[in-house]
């Protein structure tokens, strides 16, 4: 593929690996990309923690499945996650944004059964008054979810920590942001290559959603005080490929010489 094939084609992996490790090859052909991401005056502020070993990723999947049963019990966290999903692939198709919810999270057998347009009503109900829902978080509703998820970080063939060195900091007001910006650039370098390699990336960003979990990390891998840990990422070789996504029309985020609203 060339390099359009590849952004276009590049889709966050939710669904299994196959159980088998990442060659040598094609990490190193992952961390290569990510190095020459750019960043201002070249400070490079990034640095990787490859995750192999079965105790670290048991480690990493519990402080994942706590943080996602926390998350359930939290009125504002679900309503800020309702915003943004989608019931249906016609209401996703049509909106052109956010998620589709059953990518997300497992419906009960009651839902596959019923009649799509039903399904779809019951869910945006729910979503519609999800705040509610956060008495069920209370009574454990959650943890469901939060096994699954768990699950698939323990089992991932490959877990990285991507993380930004702050002594790194360009110089000027704006040296913060500009750090932020290349720690992006150098995550997009690595999806672009994974993708490229059929390897799937999903981001986990629960157990890294409160400065309370984020200190366990740090204090886990011995991480310093000029440590900011930026994401977790699950990887391994794709059983098929993830095609479905959307995205807003081109027309709806370009402005020409002034701001439009």
């Amino acid at each position: 593929m060339d390099v359009f094939e590849v952004i276009t084609n590049r889709r966050s992996h939710r669904g299994e690996f196959r159980n088998t490790p990442i060659v040598d090859v094609d990490l190193e052909k992952i961390i290569e990309a990510a190095r020459w991401a750019p960043s201002p005056f070249n400070v490079q502020p990034w640095e990787l923690l490859i995750i192999q070993e079965e105790h670290s990723k048991i480690e990493l999947a519990k402080l994942t499945e706590q943080a996602i049963i926390k998350q359930f019990k939290d009125k504002q966290f679900l309503e800020d996650n309702a915003r943004w999903m989608c019931t249906s692939d016609e209401e996703w198709q049509t909106r052109g944004d956010g998620v589709l919810l059953s990518d997300h999270v497992t419906l009960p057998k009651l839902f596959q059964t019923l009649p799509k347009k039903l399904t779809g009503n019951i869910l945006r109900a729910l979503l519609n008054n999800i705040s509610s829902l956060s008495i069920l978080g209370h009574l454990g509703i959650g943890k469901m979810p939060a096994k699954e998820i768990a699950i698939q970080v323990e089992e991932s063939p490959l877990l990285i920590l991507v993380v930004m060195n702050t002594k790194r900091r360009p110089p000027g007001d704006g040296g913060n942001r500009w750090m932020w910006l290349s720690v992006g650039m150098f995550i997009q370098n690595m999806l672009l290559a994974a993708s490229s390699l059929n390897i799937g990336i999903q981001f986990i960003s629960a157990p890294l959603e409160s400065d309370e979990d984020r200190e366990k990390i740090r204090t886990l891998f011995n991480f310093g005080e000029n440590h900011e840990v930026m994401t977790l990422l699950r990887l391994g070789y794709m059983n098929s490929d993830d095609v479905n996504s959307v995205r807003i029309n081109s027309s709806e985020f370009i402005h020409y010489e002034k701001y439009m609203d």
